[in-house]
């Protein structure tokens, strides 16, 4: 068994867990949209619904060593694993910079309130690793099929000037085009405060992983 199935099966039993504890984990982002495609996806992110931190983090412990990977931010590794596990939050622009936001996290969120933060419709969906049932509120399986990359929200999505290199990279990955309403915000956002490092790291994946 390699890697990535010994940390799927890893997954599986985590939301086994979960479900028993009253919550429901699901499997979001990069494992959901590569799975569509059938191309290979290195990590695994799990988003665990229903359960407080604490709760969480003691139900984790039952597997191994749990790092702490951004605790408050709500989001917890397992030593010889590469799952992050996540619960539900919400953001707040505060500043200029990619790393300005208000955070906290929200068991309790709707599968809607909390993939509306995500950046692009292909990146927002979630599968439920026990069933198989795939959420997609944004359409992201049509954009994906279509070849479109597309924001999620108009709102949410200009709060994070990074995507729009992330859109860039996206479209270079997947051989896509971006929508022109999503082009239209991406012109009107600021940059200008962005990192040397985390454009330099956008603009490396469109290069190496195109």
């Amino acid at each position: 068994m390699n890697t990535f199935d010994q940390d799927m099966a890893l997954a599986r039993e985590i939301a086994v867990r979960v479900g028993d504890a009253g919550g429901r984990a699901m499997l979001v982002g990069g494992v959901v949209r590569d799975g569509l495609l059938g191309v290979p996806c290195k990590d695994i992110d799990l988003e665990v619904y229903g359960l407080a931190p604490a709760a969480l983090q003691a139900l984790l412990s039952q597997f191994g060593a749990v790092q702490q990977r951004g605790a408050s931010f709500g989001v917890f590794g397992l030593a010889h694993s590469g799952l992050d596990i996540a619960i539900p939050r919400r953001e707040r622009r505060t500043g200029a910079k990619h790393t300005d936001f208000d955070v906290s996290v929200d068991p309790n969120l709707s599968f809607e309130a909390a993939s509306m933060r995500r950046d692009f419709t292909i990146n927002a969906m979630l599968r439920d690793p026990l069933t198989g049932e795939l959420v997609d509120l944004w359409r992201g399986q049509a954009d994906l099929a279509a070849g479109v990359i597309r924001h999620v929200n108009d709102r949410t999505f200009p709060e994070d000037a990074l995507r729009v290199f992330r859109a860039a990279q996206f479209a270079a990955r997947l051989e896509a085009q971006i929508a022109p309403e999503t082009l239209a915000l991406c012109a009107g956002m600021d940059v200008t405060a962005l990192s040397v490092e985390r454009v330099f790291d956008e603009l490396s994946k469109a290069l190496m992983k195109a």
